[in-house]
């Protein structure tokens, strides 16, 4: 991987950090809906819980492209659906989540409607809000451009 990127996605990880809130955009037939949630980063990842049933989820069901905000950073991505946060299937992640947010999952175990939401970023940009350095990251070339703001 080119240095330009790695040090990109790594500034990027760290101006997020884990257990964000975070605004997240979808869209549907009648226009745009954003709100807050709560993200937790996970191998270049970012991930969140929603019930099943939640306008939300419909939402993401029907358009998985999706896009995520807070401070000074703004990503696209593209929206995988997965089973419950307790499912087999997700158990190297929410073992990753549940070791650095220690009983995080533990009001969502016996709710079967929560579902495990994955956004795979397609593109971010991002400055940090001490020193006004950033980048412009586009993740399917795997490219990353510097950009700099008077702070």
């Amino acid at each position: 991987m080119d240095k330009i990127i790695e040090k990109a996605l790594e500034g990027l990880e760290k101006e997020i950090g884990q257990d964000k809130i975070m605004v997240l955009a979808t869209r549907n037939n009648e226009g745009v809906s954003a709100r807050t949630f709560n993200v937790y980063t996970y191998e270049g990842c970012f991930y969140f819980v929603t019930e099943a049933d939640s306008n939300k989820y419909e939402q993401i069901s029907k358009n998985s492209s999706v896009a995520l905000s807070i401070n000074a950073i703004q990503i696209r991505g593209d929206v995988t659906l997965l089973p419950h946060p307790c499912s087999d299937l997700n158990k190297e992640i929410i073992s990753s989540m549940e070791s650095e947010l220690p009983h995080h999952f533990d009001r969502y175990k016996g709710d079967p409607a929560m579902r495990l939401i994955k956004i795979t970023p397609a593109y971010a940009n991002f400055l940090s809000m001490k020193t006004g350095n950033g980048y412009v990251i586009d993740y399917k070339e795997q490219t990353a451009m510097p950009i700099q703001h008077e702070m």
